[in-house]
């Protein structure tokens, strides 16, 4: 167990290094992306996996992706219309209810959202081979404890928080 120093320290140093890991991650995403065509993957991204966890028919209510994107419902309109203009999205009303709109992925936009992908791909195989394979192995397992340590630490610190209240 670390003493209050160390742990304080290690504190410091984890968060200095989660902050360089994003920033050093984003900029060689950006830059491997730049030879993409202009595809808005990470809104593809979403809204592909919303379509596959809440849609139907291959698509989804834009009021279901705003609201699993965690997005105001203007901000994705926004950005749904633009994805159209793009060709890569269709947005259309529902049959059932001509007040609630569609939207779902053109075989355009899952071609753009497959070769941005793959450049990713590329990138982080990159990144890998640049590593030993015991130290792949290493950041696996340490990636897998930590991971199952913060879950741990949330679980407890939840329960802790609702010891005592009533449900209404």
């Amino acid at each position: 167990m670390l003493n209050e120093t160390e742990a304080a320290a290690s504190f410091h140093g984890l968060c200095h290094f989660f902050g360089r890991l994003s920033k050093a991650s984003q900029a060689g995403m950006k830059a491997a992306l730049r030879g993409c065509p202009k595809c808005h993957f990470p809104m593809l991204e979403g809204l592909a996996h919303t379509i596959s966890t809440r849609g139907q028919d291959g698509a989804v209510y834009v009021s279901d992706f705003a609201r699993e994107a965690h997005q105001p419902l203007p901000a994705i309109s926004r950005s749904l219309r633009q994805l159209e203009q793009d060709g890569l999205v269709l947005r259309e009303a529902d049959p059932a209810d001509r007040r609630k709109t569609l939207v779902r992925i053109t075989p355009e936009g899952y071609a753009a959202c497959a070769r941005c992908e793959d450049a990713l791909s590329d990138y982080f195989a990159c990144v890998m081979a640049r590593l030993t394979p015991e130290q792949v192995q290493q950041m696996n397992v340490l990636r897998g404890a930590l991971m199952d340590a913060i879950l741990a630490e949330n679980a407890s610190r939840e329960a802790k928080n609702n010891e005592g209240r009533t449900e209404p």
